[in-house]
């Protein structure tokens, strides 16, 4: 059957038409001894099959079979929804980085992080099966579409000339699957439409020999493809040929051995030259409408109506979500819990500059007395204080301990008058026992010297108020940070006000009476001027408790879920550890859900305007010929300019290096399946000191073999073909 896309391609899921994955091809051209079942020797009777066989070529990028969302697989050997084009490709491209971590331990997927994997590896099995079957579906296509073929049809004028343009998509479609098997495999099995049709055993090329043909094939395509940007969305124009052959250039040096930076700065020119601007909104590139956005150049299409799958973006967008996001405000049914970011990665995006709307007031000097204990080893000159703020000898203050920590009150910076706890009853004794807490976290500490009591109450903070996205019904939770000593939160304030307040709890707040950014029990509401994103810490480790405000300049593209989530991972199996990625999601630029909360209407772009410009500098700083660094330095600050809604974060021809290109390539680009041949790019992936955690299954990162750099033919397809070599070091 034929479903019709939304955005114009039609994805076409036709029983029996499918081809095997595995080295030895069987022939199609066989006729049906039933004349009602289709194959490849019937299905062009129909005019209009030649279009609806072109999409089967693009659905090969997305969806998993031949029915959806499961049912009738395309490969086997893998849990259909795992197997996908394009879920396999961002698990290559993304597991194996600073960029990404994944929760589950299915088969061995773990292995992508730990960099650890074998030519048994499933998932990279799967991925190389994805290849070859697209590579086949392609090449019985362009069999399908010579002139021979279709003059013994009959085929002619304007179908004619279309079905042209569809062999030349096909043919680009071929090339970016082959570009993936020389990016992740390089020395590949190889078979074009000139290939006789039956069973045999595939030539291994040689990375140049695919290297020649990918670029061979795109110039010979480029006059057939439509030209930029006049082709219908999803399909393939003459901007992602160029694309691709820039990608090509740009890594030549990887595959074959030799530059060709001037090339791509040549291919990469032609694409900014072709009129596509940049989206003004960055998360409109990776939303449920994101097909209006600007700047894509070739997009692999979802519809969570029609193009059923639970790999591709339902995967991308589901498995992000879980820990405290709750899954509606993404779009979606559930989240699966699965994805998260690496420190690593979230440190390349550091606020820069800002405005202050109320700095922290230091106070003034109130008598005090000393919290000498574990924490600090016993010293009572270097201990924390509490201060008595109305000089009555009453004493307050707040403290972060660890669990068990033990500590004492010396009214001295010595141990001349010590008070201990000898019962654990709130009662000070003269030289007492150490006083325990058995919880970590931050405490307030009361101390009455008049009847030689004490109280200690464990809290955590928030902020509340008409400003805040919950109104004064809930907290906006803060984080400690322990660094700082301070409570701080980013987050977006409309105009309105604010309060500090204690464990989701009236019983403790803090507001400011005097509008002089010190903080008072049941104080006055704290003024918001104005809508924007605001950075507000809380000092209560002073004697005068006191608050900032501020208006930082920040790169909006750190699109991360922090709350109740870890930035560092103690435990990769555990979804809050490490901060998760709100960049994707099915909820559209309106504010309302995608058309099905399950399957999602999110499309990938694979390529975009952002990334010719960024190749186009990193090609002229690694020397290429016929650009120039003014206009690099110009490309990226465009990219820069709408990251921080301004000039803030532009930078200037001396502070463009390839260090700086790496990062903003992650900066722009994460998540979207460049990471990996990025980091081998600049040789940062593996035999490296650039290290992320849990790289090769050690907390702190480890180093890997550069073998690591390219993936293993996988050994169930070595086995079959005699013709295979592996890959060294597998």
């Amino acid at each position: 059957m034929i479903l019709q896309n939304r955005k114009g391609i039609a994805a076409l899921l036709i029983t029996g038409f499918a081809l095997s994955a595995t080295s030895c091809f069987k022939d199609l051209d066989t006729k049906p001894l039933n004349k009602n079942e289709v194959t490849s020797a019937n299905v062009y009777d129909n005019p209009s099959a030649y279009k609806g066989v072109l999409a089967k070529l693009y659905a090969g990028l997305a969806v998993s079979g031949q029915q959806g969302p499961v049912g009738q697989p395309d490969i086997s050997g893998i849990d259909e929804g795992f197997s996908t084009y394009l879920r396999q490709y961002w698990k290559a491209q993304e597991l194996t980085t600073d960029e990404a971590v994944i929760a589950w331990n299915d088969g061995n997927i773990q292995d992508y992080h730990q960099q650890d994997w074998d030519a048994n590896n499933e998932f990279i099995a799967a991925m190389y099966s994805r290849i070859f079957y697209q590579i086949s579906l392609c090449n019985e296509f362009i069999r399908e579409t010579t002139d021979e073929k279709l003059n013994s049809r009959g085929v002619t004028g304007t179908l004619r000339s279309e079905v042209a343009t569809y062999r030349a998509e096909a043919r680009f479609l071929r090339a970016l699957s082959y570009w993936h098997a020389l990016d992740m495999f390089r020395n590949v099995p190889f078979v074009t439409e000139n290939d006789k049709v039956g069973a045999f055993f595939p030539r291994q090329a040689s990375a140049q020999e695919v290297f020649n043909y990918i670029e061979s094939e795109l110039k010979a395509i480029e006059s057939q493809l439509k030209p930029p940007r006049q082709n219908e969305y999803g399909r393939a124009d003459q901007a992602a040929a160029w694309m691709l052959l820039a990608k090509l250039y740009l890594n030549a040096q990887v595959y074959i051995g030799r530059e060709r930076y001037t090339d791509c700065i040549t291919y990469c020119k032609k694409i900014i030259d072709a009129g596509y601007t940049l989206e003004p909104n960055y998360a409109n590139l990776f939303n449920a409408d994101n097909h209006k956005a600007k700047g894509a150049i070739f997009s692999v299409l979802f519809d969570g109506r029609r193009t059923q799958t639970y790999g591709g973006m339902t995967f991308v967008c589901h498995a992000a979500v879980g820990g405290s996001m709750n899954p509606a405000d993404f779009g979606l049914d559930f989240g699966w819990g699965g994805t998260r970011v690496t420190s690593a990665l979230v440190k390349k995006f550091p606020a820069t500059g800002g405005s202050v709307v109320v700095a922290p007031n230091p106070g003034g000097n109130y008598p005090v007395i000393y919290v000498p204990g574990s924490y600090q080893n016993w010293n009572p000159a270097q201990a924390r204080q509490l201060a008595s703020r109305n000089n009555d000898n009453t004493y307050e203050g707040y403290i972060f301990f660890s669990a068990g920590t033990e500590f004492k009150f010396t009214l001295g910076p010595n141990w001349d008058n010590n008070y201990g706890d000898n019962g654990a009853d709130g009662t000070l004794d003269q030289n007492g026992a150490n006083i325990k807490v058995n919880e970590a976290g931050f405490y307030k500490i009361n101390v009455n010297l008049n009847n030689l009591r004490y109280t200690l109450l464990k809290t955590t903070w928030g902020l509340i108020g008409s400003a805040t996205p919950g109104g004064w019904g809930s907290d906006q939770d803060m984080t400690y940070d322990p660094t700082e000593g301070v409570w701080r939160i980013q987050l977006d304030l409309t105009q309105g006000e604010i309060k500090f307040r204690a464990n989701d709890s009236w019983d403790l707040n803090y507001g400011d009476d005097g509008a002089d950014a010190i903080l008072e029990q049941n104080g006055a509401n704290i003024s918001i001027p104005s809508a924007g994103t605001y950075l507000i810490k809380l000092y209560l480790s002073r004697p005068n408790y006191t608050y900032s405000i501020e208006r930082p300049i920040f790169d909006r593209r750190a699109m991360f879920w922090t709350k109740g989530q870890s930035l560092e991972i103690d435990d990769i199996s555990q979804f809050t550890n490490g901060f998760a990625v709100t960049k994707f999601t099915n909820m559209r630029s309106d504010g309302k859900p995608g058309s099905d909360k399950t399957f999602v209407d999110t499309d990938f772009h694979m390529f975009r305007i952002e990334d010719a410009y960024l190749m186009y500098a990193e090609a002229v700083l690694r020397g290429g010929q016929g650009g120039d660094i003014n206009t690099a330095v110009s490309l990226i600050n465009r990219i820069r300019e709408r990251a921080y809604g301004g000039p803030a974060g532009n930078i200037t021809a001396s502070q463009l290096n390839l260090d700086f290109i790496l990062d903003e390539r992650a900066r722009e680009l994460y998540w979207e399946c460049h990471r990996r041949t990025d980091l081998v790019r600049f040789g940062r992936f593996s035999n490296t000191t650039y290290l992320w955690p849990w790289k090769g299954g050690v907390k702190a990162g480890v180093s890997r073999p550069q073998f690591y750099d390219v993936f293993p033919i996988p050994n169930a397809d070595i086995g079959a073909n005699p013709n295979l070599r592996q890959n060294p070091g597998y």
